[in-house]
């Protein structure tokens, strides 16, 4: 009961503080937004059924934005976060940061270029990645930053331009004896954009990324070299059918003899429908490989697919439902595919102009040839939703 009454007067002063400080913000070419929710997980690490916690919760993720500029020149700072703390594993609590900062500039009238540079601490989903962690207290934690260089040549609205950006990332893990995962990754991308139609558009692009990985001694090296081609359309006809799709070929060569390179089909796409005023449907799917995040092991071919439906039951009251599904499959174990289900379902109302308040109701779970890699969980949450914008 003492637990329960500290965790429930937190909710109250946590959800009061975040309401009066984005209530005091100034709009002026400013946004914020602030989600307080309270919720219950009945398996917060991911983890089979026989070793699952649950555990009630409280999370408030501000998003703060601040954009202005001169003449053609743009700039623009960002934060956005998330600090969760739980009712009875403290281990789990985590408080994750992301800030950024951009310019873009328009040197003449076929010359741009954009800076950006960014700083973020932030936690893993355990269920997001193909590690299992069967007694783990607290979960996956980095520090990460990066920064980015681009030059354009041609405006957004010529018939053609062409774009180059180098972008620079560095991660470390701090938890969990993840040292051998800490990377710096160079990345490289090249883009040609031809106009067809007004608001159509075909593109070529190259991205090419050079990994290196800075593990203890003892541990494998999984340095790799990641290119990916790619062929895509996107468009927007009349504010009612949108999207951007494509595909190409991907290749990613380790350097290790010992580890299995990855080849093959690559995509990536979303659509949205505006079916009606009030309907509107978006469909993504993506296929691609990830760096594998077990010792010694290379990466493995993960393939996506989501719908997501937002319908207006009234002018106050909005449906939102969403549906995942994705494989993963290893190429270092052969004996190992993971098959991974999510969906969720929720009423979001809007009390006032700035306020909405939602109910949720979330199931995750994977399926697993390996036992041990699998689990099903189920978050129920309530949320309150501040807006303040220009």
């Amino acid at each position: 009961m003492r637990n329960q009454t500290k965790f429930a007067l937190s909710l109250l002063t946590l959800a009061l503080s975040s309401s009066m400080a984005a209530a005091q913000e100034d709009n002026t070419g400013f946004t914020a937004k602030a989600d307080t929710t309270i919720g219950y997980d009945d398996n917060i690490y991911r983890v089979t059924d026989e070793l699952a916690n649950s555990d009630n919760f409280l999370t408030v993720a501000p998003v703060l934005n601040m954009a202005g500029g001169f003449g053609k020149q743009r700039f623009e700072l960002a934060y956005d976060g998330e600090y969760t703390k739980f009712s009875d594993s403290e281990d789990a609590d985590y408080y994750d940061h992301n800030f950024q900062a951009r310019a873009i500039f328009d040197h003449t009238l076929r010359f741009g270029s954009r800076f950006e540079v960014g700083y973020s601490k932030e936690h893993e989903d355990p269920g997001s990645i193909n590690r299992i962690q069967l007694n783990i207290t607290e979960y996956n934690k980095y520090n990460q930053n990066y920064f980015l260089a681009g030059l354009t040549y041609g405006q957004a609205s010529s018939i053609g331009q062409i774009a180059f950006n180098y972008r620079r990332t560095d991660r470390d893990y701090y938890t969990n004896d993840l040292d051998f995962l800490d990377f710096v990754n160079d990345q490289i991308t090249g883009r040609f954009t031809y106009r067809i139609a007004p608001k159509t558009r075909i593109y070529l692009e190259a991205v090419i990324s050079d990994i290196d990985y800075d593990p203890p001694e003892g541990f494998t090296e999984i340095d790799n070299k990641y290119k990916r081609y790619k062929a895509g359309l996107s468009w927007d006809f009349t504010n009612k059918l949108s999207g951007d799709v494509n595909v190409g070929y991907q290749d990613r060569n380790y350097e290790v003899d010992g580890l299995q390179d990855i080849s093959g089909l690559a995509y990536d796409g979303n659509i949205t429908w505006s079916m009606n005023t009030y309907t509107k449907l978006v469909a993504e799917a993506k296929r691609e490989s990830v760096d594998s995040s077990l010792e010694d092991t290379g990466g493995f071919l993960r393939t996506s697919y989501s719908l997501s439906l937002q319908h207006e039951l009234t002018e106050l009251l909005k449906l939102n439902a969403d549906l995942g599904y994705g494989k993963d499959e290893f190429v270092f174990n052969q004996n190992r595919q993971d098959k991974r289900l999510a969906y969720q379902l929720g009423l979001e109302y809007e009390v006032l102009r700035f306020l909405s308040v939602s109910a949720n109701y979330m199931h995750q779970e994977r399926d697993s040839t390996l036992a041990t890699a699998e689990f099903d969980a189920n978050v129920i949450s309530l949320i309150a939703t501040f807006t303040l914008e220009d």
